[in-house]
């Protein structure tokens, strides 16, 4: 029987026009589809962190004072962003888009390139009497009149640990900020309740208004207007003075100095503090207040102690807290980031009584010594270090009748002082003893840690650098030319 002969495979015009008009629907149904996809998209999106660790992921805190927000909030990036802080931008603009992403009713985030931009710069410096300031690079927040301003160096903690063994002259940014300070900025320009403190000034007291880095109180000053938005006065107990009014937080900054009070002034911080007021005490020298705090539960002794723990001991008879309550609001985030205060040489604290009954102060040691910790009359053992005390409940802050109080008490002034307070967590303790003594929400207080920055560091010898040149200019270019003559030739048999 003979062979077929080979048929002859060539499409007829239909066949051809049929699969043309297959390949044109197929494409006209891809295209609905995406543009279906898109227009439901845009009404229904949902966005989702994939990394955890994501230096943009919100805490469900800022989302709280998001959610909460009635007024607009317009924020700038007064920055340069390819200048000397370009990472911390990069940081902040992505983090700020996710705020402006879960509230773009009430947010509205622009950059403002000072470089690039003079004329707009300079108007908008103008505007908003910034023409003084020192820093370039910094986050403006503006809302109904109400603004607040952080500058770029403050966004980031840094690690200076490389610097000072000797290993590298670069200082790592070790952790982002961004969330703490934007979080506090929308809400305070947002809610422009203003608060005031007052410095109890003449008898030898640490001075809010100097800014040398020694025993002056500036930053301290600083860190009350504006990390907590509250403004500040000097007080001071002359003649009739009387605490004014309006004081909401009574601060007492006293010095190593024997200068007492007099039985009226104390008499003044007494009826004060019963009539539901808040008051920070920093009693580095005996200046006779003791004597109202006993009635509130807490003493101070005038012999002075260190802690001679290896873990805990630094140079010149300063050291570390060795342990710190992680269950008050004060603490809790110094705790979870593993932050201890450092103090010098302070007086310890005695509890004088205990809290039984339910009207009676309650008193939390915040921070103590270890074991190891010794004072001038050579007792050792556990010092407790500072104390919270609470009576009452506060409806408001300085809501008349309020009977409730706040105080914190610590036998040390010189640890909160400019040139100690940006120490370990002084300035973090700061922040959170003066936001819970104004009783600001439980949101400034909770869980607005650093985002960690990462780094990754590859070391590899001089031969392994020769091979991964080799291996990315010549083989991975050669594999592809080797897989694509493969197939060429696959196709030729």
């Amino acid at each position: 029987m003979p062979a077929p002969e080979p048929s002859n495979h060539s499409f007829s015009n239909g066949r051809r026009g049929l699969i043309w008009l297959n390949t044109f629907l197929a494409a006209g149904a891809v295209l609905a589809l995406v543009v279906m996809a898109n227009y439901l998209a845009e009404g229904y999106f949902k966005r989702f962190q994939m990394d955890r660790d994501s230096a943009f992921k919100l805490s469900p805190q800022t989302r709280r004072v998001l959610d909460s927000l009635t007024n607009d909030v317009n924020i700038t990036l007064f920055f340069e962003p390819q200048g000397a802080n370009e990472d911390i931008y990069v940081l902040s603009s992505g983090l700020l888009t996710e705020y402006r992403e879960a509230c773009p009713r009430h947010l509205r985030v622009k950059t403002l390139d000072y470089d690039r931009d003079v004329g707009a710069a300079k108007e908008f410096l103008s505007r908003y009497n910034l023409t003084g300031v020192r820093e370039k690079d910094f986050v403006f927040f503006e809302s109904g009149g109400h603004t607040k301003l952080v500058n770029a160096k403050d966004l980031a903690d840094y690690d200076f640990s490389d610097l000072l063994a000797g290993r590298s002259q670069y200082v790592r940014r070790s952790a982002f900020l961004g969330e703490r300070y934007f979080t506090g900025d929308i809400y305070d320009v947002s809610n422009s309740k203003q608060m005031r403190a007052y410095f109890l000034q003449g008898h030898h007291e640490n001075d809010p208004a100097e800014d040398k880095a020694n025993t002056g109180y500036s930053k301290l000053a600083s860190i009350l207007k504006d990390e907590v938005n509250c403004d500040w006065q000097k007080l001071f107990f002359q003649g009739t003075n009387d605490i004014p009014t309006d004081c909401q937080l009574l601060i007492v900054p006293a010095s190593a100095s024997e200068t007492r009070m007099t039985r009226e002034e104390l008499a003044k911080i007494a009826t004060y503090l019963k009539q539901g007021g808040r008051m920070l005490a920093l009693l580095n020298g005996y200046s006779g207040l003791e004597s109202v705090l006993t009635n509130w539960g807490v003493g101070l002794s005038r012999s002075r102690v260190v802690d001679f723990d290896k873990k805990y001991y630094v140079p010149k008879s300063t050291f570390m807290t060795a342990k710190m309550s992680p269950h008050h609001p004060i603490m809790s985030p110094l705790v979870a980031e593993n932050k201890p205060l450092l103090m010098l040489l302070p007086r310890p604290i005695d509890l004088e009584t205990e809290s039984k009954m339910p009207g009676d102060p309650q008193v939390t040691v915040l921070a103590a010594t270890s074991p190891s910790g010794i004072n001038e009359s050579n007792q050792t053992g556990v010092f407790n270090l500072l104390a919270a005390i609470e009576q009452g409940s506060i409806q408001g802050v300085n809501s008349p009748g309020s009977q409730g109080t706040r105080i914190v008490v610590a036998g040390d002034s010189d640890f909160l002082d400019d040139q100690v307070i940006d120490s370990l967590g002084n300035h973090d303790f700061a922040h959170l003893a003066l936001s819970w003594l104004l009783q600001r929400p439980q949101i400034m207080l909770d869980g607005l840690e650093p985002h960690p920055i990462k780094e990754y560091k590859l070391y590899v010898t001089d031969g392994q650098k020769q091979t991964l040149r080799w291996l990315f200019l010549g083989g991975l270019p050669g594999g592809v030319l080797l897989l694509g003559g493969l197939v060429w030739l696959r196709r030729r048999s």
